[in-house]
């Protein structure tokens, strides 16, 4: 399983909480220093849009905070995952790499003019507006897809197919460990039991695993 699958499974309230805190028990080292370089990504890319130069200076980032030597291709991976995982334009794949294209173009553009050939200057400027028309139209379109929520408080969870309960019945449940040992005995992952009970707001539970010694 990759850093952002194991990203997936854990709580967004705990993810919120390391980001604005920087401290985190529910979440692996190795999983907070991933997600700190994303973090670090994201804020990058959102002023540089050119990967590669983007990655040179969340590489540097990472050695100034972190004191780790990480290598070029990894830094670029971190910034695709954090566009993936932070929803920074990535799902709407044509907007932003047509944006990316046109970045580019310009840059290509500025060199055009520095080297005083104005006529490939001009195309490079064509393909950037070119490029920047198809993300503008690729932006329209997912929001004209975008979700409609209706909401109302005369709905009932009956008429939405579901069976009221009675609370005070749950919380004796809750108190007397029914949900603990529910979740505690599903045939299920270690990792996959705690996000359960994260997701249940149990706190402070450790899942005990017993072990033999051959021994005695």
């Amino acid at each position: 399983m990759t850093h952002l699958e194991r990203l997936e499974h854990l709580h967004p309230d705990i993810i919120q909480h390391y980001l604005t805190t920087g401290e985190s028990k529910g979440i692996p080292e190795e999983i907070q220093l991933f997600l700190k370089q994303m973090q670090w990504g994201a804020e990058i890319y959102e002023y540089e849009r050119n990967i590669t130069r983007a990655a040179r200076k969340l590489r540097s980032r990472i050695q100034a905070l972190q004191d780790l030597d990480v290598d070029i291709r990894t830094c670029k991976a971190r910034i695709y995952s954090a566009m993936t995982y932070f929803n920074m334009d990535n799902n709407v794949a044509v907007k932003v790499w047509e944006t990316d294209f046109a970045n580019k173009y310009e840059d290509l553009a500025k060199l055009a003019i520095d080297a005083d050939e104005y006529k490939t200057a001009k195309a490079c400027f064509d393909a950037a507006h070119e490029c920047r028309v198809r993300a503008s139209e690729a932006a329209l379109k997912e929001n004209a897809w975008a979700p409609v929520f209706l909401i109302s408080n005369d709905i009932t969870i009956e008429q939405l197919g579901f069976q009221k309960k009675n609370l005070k019945s749950i919380a004796k449940k809750s108190n007397e460990g029914y949900y603990i040992n529910l979740i505690e005995n599903l045939p299920i992952e270690k990792e996959e039991k705690q996000r359960l009970l994260r997701d249940a707001n149990i706190e402070d539970v450790d899942i005990i695993e017993e072990t033999f010694d051959d021994s005695e």
